[in-house]
């Protein structure tokens, strides 16, 4: 959960709640008012009940964030009675109270995912004639943990491991006819290989100055527009071109389509712990089985190399 889901769902409470009237968050200075205010816009006019929601310190952990906030709850003060004083701003300040715990209570109660609300160590404070309007109510600090591990496996960085990558933005058309190049073309370059002993190089990987030892990862969109029976790849492989090496099948394949049905599936394929001599050209071969008449469009492959 994150922090605007935390304060999004504070102000779904509020709207349901058949007796607060309004929601705010912010710096105590974006606090609305309704003194010498007749606007009647609801951006900047306050209507009572009002909650307002003032961010305090976060904090967090290796596992989670606490959220702190001071939640500020508040009503039109009414005029004291001489032979009562003091009635109507204990009574606003009680109901406010009330309102508090309402939305804690909602908080923990009425949402599977359960944000852990600390109910320990809560303090609440009154106030009468706090801001511009003449109002009573109540503050409470507000706590809510949201366990959130930090994690490195998400975030938008470059592995280590990945030492070249290269993509194609534009679709291309593979088919049964023999005169069709059938090797896989990726003419952007994200990250270059070649300050390394090998490098992606618009169509092959060609490892020089030693063998490459590794993982490659591709992936990609896939349409079949025409099948006779099932669409099959070759098998899918990398195949070298020079020095009589042969070719190199995929260790895994996800994905792939069995029907043509003209629709884009998500393929990845990958070739692990592969072992390609140096001196030697890889292509990435996508001619598909002998005898199958099949077309397909590859879309956006993504070639990455892994040591």
């Amino acid at each position: 959960m994150t922090y605007k889901e935390i304060v999004n769902r504070i102000q779904t409470i509020v709207n349901e709640h058949y007796m607060l009237a309004d929601f705010g968050y912010g710096d105590l200075s974006d606090l609305k008012t309704r003194f010498e205010n007749t606007s009647g816009d609801s951006a900047v006019q306050a209507d009572y009940p009002y909650l307002f929601l003032n961010p305090a310190t976060h904090t967090r952990n290796m596992s989670a964030v606490t959220y702190n906030f001071n939640m500020i709850v508040m009503d039109v003060a009414r005029g004291e009675v001489s032979d009562d004083p003091y009635n109507n701003m204990l009574t606003i300040q009680s109901q406010c109270q009330q309102y508090i715990d309402d939305v804690i209570a909602k908080l923990w109660d009425g949402y599977r995912d359960q944000p852990a609300v600390l109910y320990d160590g809560l303090s609440y404070n009154t106030f009468n004639e706090r801001f511009q309007d003449d109002v009573a109510g109540m503050t409470v600090n507000l706590q809510i943990t949201v366990p959130q591990a930090l994690n490195n496996c998400i975030a938008p960085f470059i592995p280590d491991d990945l030492k070249a990558w290269s993509t194609e933005t534009t679709p291309y058309t593979y088919g049964e006819d023999g005169g069709e190049d059938p090797n896989l073309f990726a003419n952007n370059t994200i990250i270059s290989g070649l300050n390394q002993p090998w490098w992606w190089s618009i169509n092959k990987i060609t490892p020089t100055g030693g063998d490459f030892t590794g993982r490659i990862e591709l992936t990609m969109g896939v349409k079949p527009l025409s099948a006779t029976g099932s669409v099959v790849p070759q098998p899918w492989s990398l195949l070298g071109t020079n020095g009589g090496v042969g070719t190199k099948k995929a260790n895994t394949i996800t994905g792939w389509p069995t029907v043509a049905d003209d629709q884009i599936h998500e393929v990845t394929m990958s070739w692990d712990y592969v072992v390609l001599p140096e001196n030697t050209w890889w292509l990435i071969n996508l001619e598909v089985e002998a005898g199958i008449t099949a077309n397909i469009t590859v879309y956006n492959p993504n070639i990455k190399l892994y040591v």
